[in-house]
C-alpha cells in the first residue's frame, strides 16, 4: 500500500511538472510584433500579428530606389552622384506635404533631368509608386 501511493505522488508530480513544462514553453514576443508558439508537439511557429506592416515593400524600394539622394529620413540635401552634385528635395517640408500625390507620380515617373532625379516610369509598377507615396507620407512626413 506505502509504494502504491509513492507510485502516485511520484506520478502526479511528474505530470504537473511537465503540464508546467508546456505551459512555459508556450510564449509571445510582442517586441517584434511576431508571436511565437512553441511546444513539444510541434517546432516555432512565427504568425505575423494584427500589426504586420504594411508599408515594408515600400520602404525597400525606397530604400533601394530613392535614399541615395533622399536619404533614409527623406531629408535630402546635397549629394554627388556619378561624380554630379545635385540638391535632393527634402521630403518632410510643408511644401513636399501639401504636394498632391499627382504631382509626386509625375515626378517619380518622369524624373526632374535639370535637378537631376531619374525616371522611374518602366522602372516601378504603377502600384510600387503609389506605395512608395504612401510610404513618404506614413513614415517621412508624420
Amino acid at each position: 500500500m506505502k509504494f502504491l501511493k509513492i507510485g502516485l505522488i511520484t506520478t502526479a508530480f511528474a505530470l504537473f511538472i511537465a503540464a508546467c513544462s508546456e505551459t512555459a514553453n508556450n510564449t509571445t514576443n510582442t517586441a517584434n510584433n511576431t508571436v511565437v508558439v512553441t511546444n513539444s508537439n510541434a517546432n516555432a511557429i512565427t504568425q505575423p500579428t494584427a500589426a504586420t506592416d504594411e508599408l515594408a515593400s515600400a520602404r525597400e524600394i525606397y530604400l533601394i530606389s530613392c535614399s541615395k539622394c533622399h536619404k533614409q529620413d527623406g531629408t535630402g540635401g546635397k549629394v554627388e552622384i556619378n561624380g554630379k552634385t545635385i540638391k535632393a528635395e527634402n521630403l518632410t517640408t510643408d511644401k513636399m506635404k501639401n504636394m498632391a500625390d499627382a504631382k509626386y507620380v509625375g515626378y517619380i515617373e518622369n524624373g526632374i533631368p535639370d535637378e537631376g532625379m531619374p525616371a522611374f516610369k518602366g522602372k516601378l509598377t504603377d502600384e510600387q509608386i503609389k506605395d512608395v507615396i504612401n510610404y513618404i507620407r506614413k513614415e517621412l512626413q508624420k
